[in-house]
């Protein structure tokens, strides 16, 4: 008995995983045909597209609705889509695509149909050239737009970089001393793996995917605010061990643990948002390492005068001219710089290129 019940699952998980390589595959298809079509007609009425079946012969439709009704016969099945205007479009799926599309035509489901205007004995129709379910062309729709992002975000990242180097390069300094996120002759791709490596190390809960997004933003903020991106993974490390969700017991939140109001005087709106807030914890690491310049002082003292202002506040480090005599931030600012030299041994003092 346990062997037949086992054996079930195993065909049932099976078959759920075929489906959703099959809906996957589905959904590509329709996109990439999609995509290729240099005159797509959407939103528009039935009715007017097949009162100038000349006009739109060679034009590929897009008609979105639910399936309200399917009629079968000898030649094809027909489908009626209530679409969201309420009007009805009739696509015609030939009779050769019938055993091929025919699990997508359940009565009452939400379908996207690309379809080109044809001529009939009977009159003009939209026939169907590819289908897809609205929920799997929903999600394909989501991955490109995160994909597309990501894209810009190595561009904007690699574009920097190399705006760093060549400003490095100027000045004479050293490439091993850059703080950008490609040195040592790494790749964009490389150094992006490297850091999303680095996140699940800390915190092996984070998923790759999750995992190469914060080295992303860590890599697209980090060195758009001219700081080392290995400082900002140093910082957070220490911080929230990359929990996202995290929220300390003073209230601070997120994965660069902003207290609310300086979340809100950052202008981060959502203080769990992976973007929003690495993007207000380098700004305000920016700010306070530019105070901390701003009198003067060597790098180093600076960058260690601007963590310690961002554990205990700027204020606490104004009254007491320094590292405020705090257990608390005296331990945060050694642990931060001892986790930010492991990762960037270049930049220990005694590795230091003079």
């Amino acid at each position: 008995m346990r062997l037949v019940v086992s054996l079930a699952l195993t065909l049932s998980l099976l078959t759920c995983a075929l489906d959703a390589h099959a809906s996957t595959r589905q959904a590509r298809s329709y996109f990439e045909i999609r995509d290729r079509s240099p005159q797509l007609i959407q939103g528009a009425l039935p009715a007017d597209l097949l009162s100038q079946p000349d006009r739109y012969a060679e034009r590929l439709v897009e008609v979105r609705g639910i399936i309200s009704g399917v009629t079968e016969s000898t030649d094809a099945i027909t489908l009626l889509l209530t679409q969201e205007n309420g009007a009805t479009a009739v696509v015609v799926v030939p009779v050769d695509q019938r055993g091929k599309y025919g699990t997508l035509f359940d009565f009452n489901s939400a379908l996207r149909a690309l379809c080109h205007v044809v001529s009939l004995p009977t009159g003009a129709a939209l026939q169907l050239v590819v289908p897809v379910r609205e929920r799997d062309a929903a999600e394909a729709e989501r991955e490109r737009v995160v994909a597309t992002q990501q894209q810009a975000v190595r561009r904007a990242v690699t574009t920097r970089s190399r705006r760093t180097s060549r400003s490095l390069a100027s000045r004479r300094m050293s490439r091993r001393t850059a703080a950008g996120p490609t040195a040592a002759g790494l790749t964009y791709a490389e150094t992006l793996a490297r850091y999303a490596s680095a996140v699940r190390y800390f915190n092996r809960r984070v998923s790759p995917y999750e995992a190469e997004k914060i080295a992303a933003i860590i890599l697209e903020y980090g060195t758009g605010y001219g700081l080392d991106p290995r400082l900002v993974m140093a910082i957070i490390a220490v911080e929230s061990n990359f929990n996202a969700g995290a929220v300390s017991h003073a209230g601070a939140q997120g994965l660069g643990q902003l207290m609310p109001g300086t979340a809100s005087d950052l202008g981060v709106g959502n203080p769990f948002d992976h973007q929003q807030n690495i993007a207000g914890s380098t700004r305000l690491l920016r700010r306070h390492i530019d105070d901390m310049r701003a009198r003067n002082m060597a790098p180093e003292e600076a960058v260690k005068l601007a963590l310690a202002c961002y554990n205990a506040g700027a204020g606490a480090v104004r009254k007491f001219k320094g590292i405020p005599p705090y257990r608390e931030t005296q331990a945060y600012v050694k642990k931060v710089l001892r986790l930010y030299y492991q990762l960037a041994p270049d930049q220990a003092p005694e590795n230091r290129v003079r």
